[in-house]
């Protein structure tokens, strides 16, 4: 210890300086406090890192400053670069702690897909953090020519990272051939893979959390809510923070069981709620995310209808605004 290492004259000097007499009591007095103090400080210093990362605050006392914070740095990047001044976000600063959002895409999809197509949402959602996760289940000719088409603006191809991924299958493709009905995932009543993916997706949550937040796309909407109702049942610890859900073009899956799984008690779940439908959404119309919407309280559940067909919109205008709105919502929530 440094202390330790100064000379008896070293200490006297700092304790009784040039000039100045003390008797010895008061000088004995002066020396103790002097020590203690130095031994407080280098002790302080030395466990300070370890002791802010361990009493790091948890719930809403750590996601109102973060999520004002994300929200007001990402409304003075955009107030900046719209004013051509350089340096908007700069101006404000980025938050001490991220709100740390977890991502998961849609059917034929993948992480790295789905990363590179919300790159306007992410930032107009400035000071969040994103993770990422791939599906378990492969999507690689998941479906027949006559219907790739539908998927094209949204999925992947085998060269995109690990290829086109799936939360579920449609149990009923298990025997198609060419020329029988194919159903679509959406319109599944086996959701086949579904039990699975719920592991996995488990794990990886659990080793990459906490998270403050969830954004999801089509199929993986129904995954997410699932998750949230574990997390309020207390089963998920670390979703139990998440405070908001972007849930676009999502839907109610058609599987029994997996409905009964996500309604739970049937208690709503409480969490702030941005659900994002498109007018020519033929693939998941407005009524599906409708009924996804009812697992969630409706207080706390806002609509955004935007002009396209079934994909993620771009984060700019009122799709922007209504994610800002949204962080700022979920910071004034009481748990």
């Amino acid at each position: 210890m440094a202390v330790a290492a100064m000379s008896a004259s070293a200490i006297l000097g700092r304790i009784v300086p040039a000039g100045e007499e003390l008797s010895m009591a008061a000088a004995a007095r002066r020396q103790r406090w002097f020590l203690l103090c130095a031994i407080s400080t280098y002790i302080f210093r030395a466990s300070g890192v370890a002791a802010a990362s361990s009493a790091a605050p948890t719930g809403r006392a750590a996601f109102m400053p973060m999520a004002k914070a994300a929200a007001k740095v990402s409304g003075a990047a955009a107030k900046g670069s719209a004013s051509g001044k350089a340096g908007g976000a700069a101006a404000v600063g980025a938050p001490a702690g991220k709100l740390r959002v977890l991502c998961l895409h849609g059917y034929t999809q993948n992480g790295e897909v789905f990363r590179s197509k919300t790159g306007s949402v992410r930032k107009a959602m400035k000071g969040c953090e994103f993770e990422f996760v791939d599906a378990p289940h492969s999507a690689a000719g998941a479906f027949p020519d006559s219907e790739a088409a539908d998927y094209d603006a949204a999925g992947s191809s085998a060269e995109d990272g690990v290829g086109p991924r799936g939360w579920w299958h449609a149990g009923e493709n298990a025997a198609w051939s060419p020329g029988q009905p194919w159903v679509r995932p959406a319109m599944a009543s086996v959701c086949e893979g579904w039990s699975d993916s719920l592991d996995f997706v488990r794990h990886e949550v659990s080793s990459r959390g906490p998270f403050h937040g969830v954004f999801a796309f089509s199929q993986s909407c129904a995954v997410a809510s699932a998750l949230l109702r574990e997390a309020a049942d207390g089963s998920l610890p670390a979703l139990v923070g998440v405070r908001f859900a972007v849930l676009v073009g999502g839907f109610l899956p058609r599987d029994a069981a997996v409905v009964s799984h996500m309604r739970g008690g049937g208690t709503p779940l409480r969490v702030h709620t941005l659900h994002v439908t498109g007018t020519e959404d033929t693939l998941v119309p407005r009524p599906r995310s409708e009924e996804l919407s009812e697992l969630f309280d409706s207080s706390q559940s806002s609509w955004l209808e935007h002009s396209g067909r079934h994909g993620v919109p771009t984060g700019t205008g009122s799709f922007r605004d209504a994610l800002r709105k949204l962080l700022i919502d979920a910071s004034e929530q009481t748990p």
